[in-house]
């Protein structure tokens, strides 16, 4: 009996041992494994170190209350934002969920846009996107919201009344309204996520085709071509692209309407970080008509190169203010918070090998600047087109 139960210690204490040389040998491979990733005595290896060594005070030591997620949120964007370079940055969790959103041409909240009320207080609707939840209770453009939730924000500032507006999806929220007849009214709507077209288009007197690009992510290369497919059809003589206020998007849909649009040529060319050089090149087939492009100084990344393109290769003139500048290509890297990294990783160049950033952004055919009142109209979708003097250098450009 005591043989077995000394065989017994002995096989718990053998089962211990080995546990706690995997659990020791895990360790020093995970250390080993971090360890080279960093770089074992490179000056990186060491200011990670610096960086853990200084949250481990902060969480011991500091004798104030804090946000983890607020700190390392802080720490990321300030390493980034020291690059100097404003096309990289970092993004939170949040920030990343609703980056992602976007890029699929979805909106996640009421579906409206907003600018402070003036005199009057509140919170004046500049935008009502189709198919949102606002456009569901009759929210129309002019209307300004005067309380939220029963708290009247009439005295609050801006920022502080947009938190209000705030929220997730399901989330219930009940607005009173100031309408333009003055009379006050009631809507209760839930926080969505629904579709953004991000293409809009008319004909215009005189056969021409107008086709509003609002950017170019998911989807607006498809929406962009039977736009024009549609006008074509309808006898559309002329085109008019409009990439005002466009920020950009993905490089694929840029690539398929240059593509759509251009005979076979080089239709996009990047550089890398050693200068090795990668061209997109069209096809043969094209599709041509007069055309005129309207950019101005919020038209950059995709939208100022579409403009370019077109430009250079004598499809399209183009007509409004100069363009940001922008030659940077980033790309979108996870991250194990749960955050992500939007860094810079290669430069563009057009099919001339012209930088943009260079010239200081494309300087139009014709250019001409709307007063900042029609600006602001423009920004909110809601300036008539024929206030529009861009525009309306563009249908003149094509009638000579």
């Amino acid at each position: 009996m005591m043989r077995r139960d000394e065989e017994r210690k002995y096989s718990i204490g053998t089962v211990l041992a080995l546990v706690l040389f995997a659990s020791a040998l895990t360790c020093v491979i995970l250390y080993l494994l971090i360890g080279r990733q960093l770089g074992f005595g490179t000056p990186l290896f060491a200011d990670v170190r610096a960086y853990a060594e200084m949250r481990a005070d902060i969480e011991s030591r500091y004798i104030g209350d804090y946000d983890r997620e607020d700190v390392t949120t802080a720490a990321m964007s300030a390493a980034v934002y020291a690059l100097d370079d404003g096309w990289s940055y970092y993004m939170s969790r949040d920030m990343y969920d609703a980056y992602r959103t976007s890029s699929n041409n979805q909106f996640a909240g009421i579906g409206i846009g907003v600018t402070a009320g003036g005199a009057t207080g509140g919170i004046y609707v500049t935008r009502v996107y189709p198919g949102s939840p606002a456009s569901g209770v009759k929210i129309s453009v002019g209307d300004v919201i005067v309380a939220v939730n029963g708290t009247d924000i009439t005295g609050m500032d801006y920022l502080s009344a947009l938190e209000l507006l705030s929220g997730g999806e399901g989330d219930l929220l009940y607005l009173t309204l100031s309408g333009a007849d003055g009379w006050e009214r009631g809507v209760s709507l839930r926080f969505a996520v629904f579709d953004i077209d991000p293409v809009a288009s008319e004909m215009l007197p005189g056969d021409i085709g107008y086709i509003k690009i609002d950017n170019f992510e998911n989807g607006a290369a498809d929406q962009f071509i039977a736009a024009f497919e549609s006008l074509s059809e309808r006898g559309a003589g002329s085109m008019i692209f409009d990439v005002r206020n466009n920020g950009g998007g993905r490089l694929g849909e840029l690539t398929k309407m240059l593509d759509y649009l251009l005979p076979e040529c080089e239709i996009f060319i990047s550089v890398d970080r050693s200068g090795k050089e990668s061209v997109t090149y069209s096809d043969a087939a094209e599709h041509k008509l007069p055309a005129v492009v309207l950019v101005n100084r919020d038209s950059y990344s995709a939208a100022e190169y579409f403009a370019a393109v077109l430009h250079e290769y004598g499809y399209a003139k183009t007509a409004g203010e100069r363009t940001t500048g922008k030659n940077r290509s980033q790309v979108t890297i996870p991250l194990s918070n749960g955050g992500a990294l939007h860094l810079s990783t290669a430069q563009y160049l057009t099919p001339n090998r012209v930088s943009l950033h260079d010239e200081g952004g494309l300087e139009p055919d014709v250019g001409i600047a709307l007063p900042d009142t029609d600006f602001d109209l423009l920004y909110s979708d809601n300036l008539p087109k024929n206030s529009d003097a861009q525009l309306q250098a563009a249908i003149q450009m094509l009638a000579d």
